[in-house]
């Protein structure tokens, strides 16, 4: 059974009031999972069986011994449970607390019990529940302060016993200390990792685990990317917990995923972040498709990285080919920008969806896609259009009704996988008069020139 508690308390219902009553209140204070009974027990409930499942479902067992305690017998049938789970498991559950008895109250009653280290209520519930934390929170524990750290975030996990915490460490351990493109997973974000012996940082990488996951598969859910609009990806950096103060310190990350919000103007509340990024000597806003270089690009030095390109006035000195390929498919060795391929990135941009887009960046983008589109072509290697371009030669290339058909065929596909709804017709229309398929053979006669030039 799962461990869904830190601690039963077990007690009379006598010292309710003076005593337990405070002392769970402080516990929960303290962010422990506790089952007492005022806490656990709902109207209808079977009383016997709820304990049952408290004793069951416990880490560990507050045995309040006094005078009342000895006095009945249901709480020493509680008791009896624990010191069974105790022998069974093979650790310390027991944790007795002294309630207006002394050592030869308890010895009268158990011996064993008497023979216990215990916590005197004399020290009030201050002192108990200090002396408590000892047991109950081990200092530096890492799962102790990746607990703590998401409950302060206001979502709290469940119990460190709990096997949703190895699940948690093994994910962090192989998704995020090593991640993998052909994983898959976006909207994660570096995690620091301490040395081995750092108690606090390996807790609170485990927590950063936590949150990274919940808001990475939301925004699979919601398919944010870098076609997304940036209302949306401003209320979505809001939404989860944390995710505003990672994204601020991994600006690169954050322009890897949603490029948009570089733009001046959608930038809101990361002006000087992204404004940090601009140094082309950064590594972080340069390691990209280009991999720290800072070549020339057509004659011309870049004057930024590539994932800061949209924010500069003349995009960085990149070419209309270069940031529409980069707009797609940036990534570096671990992390990916692209969601969707480059023809679906295409019929966005065809499509009313990129109206929020400024026109002299998205005209850039569609230029780019028609002045280099083998790469975006690639992606639908068995299309119909593909294998008539690679059939036909430029004087004889037609659109014929079956290609035109094909081809609404293949943008009726993009805007479903786009969630667009648009009449696949009209977009399909632009692209046939937007010069792609000229952009097509100008490419191949530019790469037979080229090898011209240098055989």
């Amino acid at each position: 059974m799962r461990t869904l508690h830190d601690v039963f308390i077990c007690h009379a219902s006598e010292d309710k009031s003076d005593f337990v009553r405070p002392l769970a209140e402080a516990l929960r204070a303290n962010h422990f999972e506790v089952w007492y009974d005022e806490f656990s027990l709902k109207v209808g409930d079977s009383l016997r069986e709820a304990i049952d499942k408290g004793l069951a479902t416990s880490r560990f067992g507050i045995v309040v011994l006094s005078p009342h305690f000895f006095a009945k017998r249901w709480p020493q049938r509680e008791l009896n449970g624990l010191v069974a789970r105790e022998a069974s498991e093979n650790r310390q559950m027991l944790l007795p607390i002294w309630h207006g008895v002394d050592q030869s109250d308890v010895l009268q009653y158990s011996p064993p019990l008497a023979d216990l280290l215990a916590i005197s209520s004399t020290r009030g519930i201050d002192g108990v529940v200090s002396d408590l934390l000892k047991k109950l929170r081990p200092e530096e524990s890492p799962l102790i302060v990746a607990r703590d750290f998401l409950i302060g975030k206001g979502l709290p996990p469940p119990v460190v016993t709990d096997e949703w915490w190895l699940d948690l460490v093994e994910i962090k351990e192989s998704n995020l200390r090593f991640p993998d493109l052909n994983f898959g997973q976006r909207w994660i974000f570096p995690l620091p990792f301490p040395k081995a012996d750092r108690g606090r940082e390996r807790g609170l990488n485990v927590a950063w685990t936590a949150l990274q996951m919940d808001w990475s598969s939301d925004a699979e859910e919601q398919k944010l990317c870098q076609l997304s609009h940036p209302d949306q990806i401003h209320a979505f950096l809001k939404k989860w917990p944390g995710l505003f103060e990672c994204c601020r310190a991994n600006a690169a990350m954050l322009a890897m995923y949603a490029p948009q919000l570089t733009i001046p103007g959608f930038d809101e509340n990361l002006v000087d972040a992204f404004d940090d990024l601009m140094d082309p000597m950064r590594e972080d806003a340069y390691d990209t498709l280009r991999y720290g270089r800072t070549d020339t690009i057509d004659g011309k030095d870049p004057l930024c990285g590539e994932l800061i390109a949209l924010r500069h006035p003349s995009f960085g000195n990149y070419t209309p080919e270069e940031l529409a390929y980069s707009f797609v498919k940036a990534h570096n060795a671990h992390y990916s920008r692209q969601l969707f391929d480059g023809f679906e990135c295409l019929v966005w941009l065809l499509s009313s969806s990129a109206n929020w887009m400024p026109s002299r960046l998205r005209d850039t983008l569609i230029e780019g896609m028609r002045k280099r589109p083998h790469w975006w072509l690639s992606d639908n290697s068995q299309s119909a259009l593909t294998e008539a371009l690679l059939e036909h030669p430029r004087s004889r290339f037609k659109f014929t009704r079956k290609l035109k058909t094909s081809i609404v065929e293949m943008t009726a596909d993009a805007l479903h996988n786009l969630s667009i709804n648009e009449t696949p017709t009209a977009i399909a229309e632009r692209f046939i008069q937007g010069g792609f398929v000229e952009g097509h053979y100008e490419q191949q006669e530019s790469w037979r020139s080229a090898r011209r030039r240098h055989s």
